[in-house]
């Protein structure tokens, strides 16, 4: 770690950039994506830049190595320290998650939804491989 990343619970600022990651287990992009949609107008107005986010594939994905999903900000403004500006955006993107998060059984539900549109694909996969 050099001496200018300031390390986060999920994530690190090195210069002007932000780094949140997360656990595919545990967060998926929907649910970042609203966070960030929540929150969206206040970072710009911090002079805050979203860069993006994707899921990283382990080489080797098992149930003990779950895929990183990251989340990528850039400081673009002249006028204020990078770190104290970006440590703040972190913790807007986390209460945007939160606050935007639905309740229990509307996210079981969906959960479930995924499930059977995941199985439904398999399915499709398996009867293309002639299985």
């Amino acid at each position: 770690m050099s001496s200018s990343e300031t390390k986060l619970p999920y994530g690190a600022i090195t210069g002007k950039k932000l780094i949140m990651h997360f656990s595919a287990f545990d967060i998926d992009l929907p649910v970042i994506a609203s966070g960030l949609r929540e929150r969206m107008d206040v970072l710009r107005e911090m002079d805050v830049a979203f860069a993006g986010f994707g899921t990283e594939i382990p080489a080797n994905m098992s149930e003990q190595a779950p895929a990183s999903v990251k989340c990528f900000f850039e400081y673009v403004g002249k006028e204020a320290d990078p770190t104290v500006i970006l440590k703040r955006a972190y913790h807007l993107v986390w209460s945007g998650m939160i606050d935007s998060f639905p309740d229990l059984e509307q996210w079981a539900a969906a959960k479930a939804d995924l499930s059977n549109l995941t199985l439904a694909q398999a399915e499709v996969l398996r009867a293309r491989k002639g299985e």
